[in-house]
């Protein structure tokens, strides 16, 4: 369209000498304010024509996750090298074949570790004759002594001489056997059955050991299973744990995902440009043996799965409308929810307090009732084993008194455990799978809720609607109470904010604002 006015006006600019008189000047000057009049039409006119879109309430899987990446590595490879110095005269395996463990890879040349050999023989030799000589000498020397024409200072003499000649005997074998080993270390075995992934020597490569081992292959023990050594940050590592689940695409396969689990978490961590981070070794199968070392994986653990769970798009809590006196409503009854939230918190930790200080024994009570009250949570314990706890907790409490002090925090995870163990044999079969959840850490923590607030179109204007709502992920967010499947919530369009928008291109007209509670993406 702006096209059209350009050449509109390029037009009547070759027309001017001709219209520029008479009564032509008049028309001129009509049609310019006609093409004025059209141009700030289109360029601001329909500005809040744009339609509210919305989005409806369904049901569906959230998963929260943590991203990070890694290298692909076997779980088990060795590197083959040789500690003795020579030239390659033999490679007998390439890259990727399947190697036995103690068979052949390489061979050195043998012919100085031949010559080895020989020279420590003869040594050997020499020494054995010596030896032979010194014995005899001490032999003859102990029947002079026997008739009385040797000292005892010339028997300690031949003595020497003959041990002395043993331990040169004993020292020139020792050469020869490690002169046999050397020689059997010029051949290069390999140490376990798998794949040659690296080669490093050629024939008429000169391997020098004189300072480290040098590598000459890497082998693979079993390339059907990997591992993933990845890299999470410190602000996530506290919610990865061993056993779960991890998914994860390499750059050679981006339509294909693969599978794995969490098999441990160092502890070390490291730091780089003042960001510190923490190793999660990760392993996976390897169908058809597609994956390759060295590829970088791109994973995502999955810290928490919701399946077939009510969800709203995470766009429409960051929603606000444009109108002030609307927004305002969102605002005010926001704040309402937030104050109401503070009141039933109050209450709940009020009618715990009262709780924790009704039962027997009031000594230790606020910690024993803590502890109870979170196991009843936790496992949905009845009236009956919740008095069964109390009586456990005070019970642990005492012994742990009588026993001394120590680590309180190591002290209350014992004391929880006895309980527990004196509960356990009265657990029906959905308590004992929440106490597996919690040994494995997955109900260790309760589920956070958040009040925030949404808008829905009623007579084609945004109103407010107070949710509840819990986990999220990337696109949408668990939602509790406050809206049903099928209602429809706003997640952008509607009239600009012309007060935040700087003039007709300026700004994005409020698509965005304090709509409701800020969702952090996993």
């Amino acid at each position: 369209m702006f096209a059209g006015l350009k050449q509109k006006a390029q037009e009547l600019w070759e027309k001017r000498p001709g219209l520029l008189r008479g009564r032509s000047l008049f028309i001129t000057g009509g049609v310019a304010l006609l093409v004025l009049v059209v141009g700030m039409n289109v360029l601001g006119g329909d500005s809040d024509a744009e339609p509210y879109r919305t989005a409806a309430i369904d049901r569906g899987a959230i998963t929260r996750v943590v991203s990070a990446t890694g290298t692909l590595q076997p779980l088990v490879s060795a590197n083959v090298g040789s500690t003795v110095s020579g030239p390659v005269v033999e490679v007998l395996v390439d890259f990727n074949s399947q190697v036995r463990a103690n068979q052949v890879l390489a061979r050195l040349d043998p012919t100085p570790f031949q010559q080895r050999i020989v020279q420590a023989q003869a040594s050997l030799a020499q020494a054995q004759a010596q030896a032979a000589v010194a014995n005899s000498d001490y032999q003859r020397y102990v029947l002079l002594q026997q008739r009385g024409f040797a000292s005892e200072q010339l028997m300690t003499q031949q003595r020497a001489a003959r041990d002395t000649a043993r331990a040169a005997v004993a020292q020139a074998s020792a050469q020869v056997a490690s002169a046999r080993t050397d020689l059997e270390r010029s051949v290069i075995r390999s140490p376990i059955d798998g794949v040659v992934v690296d080669r490093q020597v050629n024939v008429g490569q000169s391997v020098a050991a004189s300072l480290q081992a040098p590598t000459l292959f890497i082998i693979a023990q079993d390339l059907s299973r990997l591992q993933a050594n990845i890299t999470v940050d410190e602000a996530d590592i506290g919610f990865v744990d061993e056993g779960q689940q991890v998914r994860f695409t390499v750059d050679a396969f981006p339509d294909r995902e693969f599978e794995g689990r969490v098999s441990q978490v160092r502890q070390q961590g490291a730091s780089e440009q003042g960001v510190v981070s923490y190793t999660v070794v990760v392993e996976a199968d390897n169908p058809g043996r597609a994956l390759l070392p060295g590829m970088t994986a791109n994973a995502e653990i999955i810290l928490e799965q919701r399946e077939d769970v009510l969800r709203l798009p995470n766009t429409a809590l960051r929603f606000r409308p444009a109108d002030p006196e609307i927004a305002a409503q969102g605002q005010a009854l926001a704040s309402e929810g937030a104050r109401s939230g503070g009141e039933r918190q109050q209450g709940a930790q009020r009618e715990r307090a009262q709780g924790q200080g009704g039962g027997e024994g009031q000594r230790g009570g606020g910690r024993g009732g803590r502890g109870v009250a979170q196991l009843a949570e936790s496992l949905e314990l009845n009236e009956q084993q919740q008095e069964q706890a109390r009586t456990a907790f005070q019970n642990a409490m005492a012994g742990a008194q009588s026993g001394g002090g120590g680590d309180r925090r190591a002290a209350m995870r014992r004391m929880r455990d006895q309980v527990i163990r004196e509960l356990e044999p009265t657990f029906s079969a959905r308590q004992r799978e929440l106490l597996a959840q919690l040994r494995q850490g997955g109900g260790a923590q309760r589920e956070v809720r958040q009040e925030a607030v949404v808008w829905v179109l009623r007579n084609n204007r945004p109103a407010p609607v107070q949710v509840e709502i819990g986990v999220a992920d990337n696109g949408y967010t668990l939602i509790h109470s406050g809206l049903n499947e099928g209602d429809e919530v706003i997640i952008g369009g509607g009239p600009r904010d012309e007060s935040q928008q700087g003039g007709p291109f300026g700004g994005s007209g409020g698509r965005g604002g304090p709509g409701g509670a800020r969702i952090r993406g996993a």
